[in-house]
C-alpha cells in the first residue's frame, strides 16, 4: 500500500480519485489547493502525488515546482491530473518537473495504471532521501513560492544577459570578453578566464589588482582542468593569452598586475564549456585570493551560465574558422 496525496478544487474530482485509488489499496490524503498539497506533502512525506492544475491559490505548476526543487521531496513522483490538454500545458508539466500528465477524461484504470507506474518507477530508482515530516504554515508555503520566483526570474535574467551576445558582440575575442564582463555582474572574483583547448587560447579578465603567484597558479590550474573535464590535453605555457581589466582595458604585462598585499589564490573554480555534440571546447574558471569565496549562488550562477556561454562561444569559434578559410 501506498500514501498518495491528491488536490483539486473540485469535490467530485476528489471523490473519483479517491474512490479509484483506495480500490487499489492505498491511503489518500485529499487536499482542495497547490498550498494544501505542499502542506500535506510535506507533513506526511506521501509516495506519490496526484495534482490539479488549475486550483485557487497555488496551481498545480507551482506546487510541482516547489516539490521538485526541495531535496526533501524532489524524489517523490507526481501526476499531473487536468482538462488543460494544449502543448504549452504538457511543456510547462514538463519544466515543473512532473512525471506524468493525464486529462481528466480519464478511466479509472489508466489513472491506476499511471499512479502504478510512477510508484513501480521510483522503487527501481535510486533510493529516496526520506526526510523529517515538517510542518508548514500557509505564510511557508507562499514564502517558497516568492522565493522560487525571485530565483526564477534571476536565472532568466542571467540566460538572457549571455544569450544576447551571440547578437550583441563581434567575433571570438568580443564574446569571450562579453561574457567574461557579464559574468562580474553576477558573481564577484578576482580572475576569470576563458580558456580554449584547439586554439590553445586563454582570455583572462581581471577583477581586481593580483599577485603574479595567483595569476599563474590560476592559469595552471585551468589549463590543468581541460584534460581533466576529457578535453584536448594544453599546458599553460603553451596558451597564447589575452590579458583585460574587466572593464575592457588591456593589460600588456602581467606584473602590472603585482598587489603587495596578496600572494596566492585562495579559490579556485572551474566549469567545462561543451559545444555543439557535448565535445569540450575549453574551460570557464574564476579565482579569489578570499577562502571559500564562491557560494552556493556563485556554483548556481556558474552553471547556470556554461551551457548557454559555451554555445555563444563554439558558435563564434566555428564562424571564425569559417571566415578565415
Amino acid at each position: 500500500m501506498a500514501r498518495i496525496v491528491i488536490a483539486d478544487d473540485s469535490p467530485t474530482l476528489r471523490r473519483i480519485v479517491t474512490s479509484v485509488l483506495t480500490r487499489e489499496g492505498h491511503e489518500v490524503v485529499a487536499t482542495v489547493d497547490g498550498i494544501g498539497a505542499v502542506q500535506a506533502v510535506f507533513a506526511c512525506q506521501p509516495d506519490a502525488v496526484v495534482l490539479d492544475v488549475q486550483m485557487p491559490r497555488v496551481s498545480g505548476f507551482i506546487a510541482a515546482r516547489l516539490l521538485k526543487d526541495d531535496w526533501q521531496t524532489a524524489d517523490i513522483p507526481v501526476v499531473m491530473l487536468t482538462s488543460l490538454d494544449a502543448a504549452s500545458d504538457r511543456y510547462w508539466a514538463g519544466q515543473a518537473g512532473v512525471d506524468r500528465y493525464l486529462t481528466k477524461d480519464f478511466e479509472a484504470g489508466e489513472l491506476a495504471a499511471t499512479v502504478e507506474e510512477v510508484l513501480r518507477a521510483a522503487r527501481e530508482g535510486r533510493p529516496a532521501l526520506k526526510a523529517e515530516p515538517l510542518e508548514l504554515s500557509e505564510e511557508d508555503v507562499l514564502s517558497r513560492v516568492c522565493d522560487l520566483l525571485d530565483r526564477k526570474l534571476f536565472e532568466s535574467s542571467v540566460a538572457q544577459s549571455v544569450t544576447a551576445i551571440a547578437v550583441t558582440a563581434s567575433g571570438l575575442e568580443g564574446s569571450v570578453a562579453s561574457l567574461l564582463g557579464v559574468l562580474q555582474r553576477f558573481v564577484g572574483y578576482d580572475l576569470a578566464a576563458v580558456l580554449l583547448s584547439a586554439e590553445r587560447e586563454a582570455y583572462v579578465a581581471v577583477g581586481k589588482p593580483t599577485a603574479r603567484e595567483h595569476y599563474d597558479a590560476f592559469l595552471s590550474a585551468a589549463a590543468d582542468a581541460i584534460s581533466s573535464y576529457g578535453g584536448q590535453a594544453v599546458g599553460a605555457g603553451e596558451l597564447a593569452t589575452r590579458v583585460a581589466m574587466a572593464g575592457g582595458s588591456i593589460v600588456e604585462d602581467v606584473e602590472d598586475l603585482a598587489n603587495p598585499d596578496q600572494t596566492e589564490m585562495s579559490t579556485y573554480l572551474s566549469m567545462p564549456l561543451r559545444g555543439h555534440g557535448g565535445a569540450v571546447v575549453g574551460v570557464l574558471a574564476l579565482s579569489s585570493s578570499v577562502p571559500n569565496a564562491f557560494g552556493e549562488t556563485a556554483l548556481s550562477t556558474l552553471k547556470l551560465v556554461s551551457g548557454p556561454a559555451a554555445i555563444v562561444i563554439d558558435n563564434a569559434r566555428l564562424a571564425g574558422a569559417r571566415t578565415a578559410s
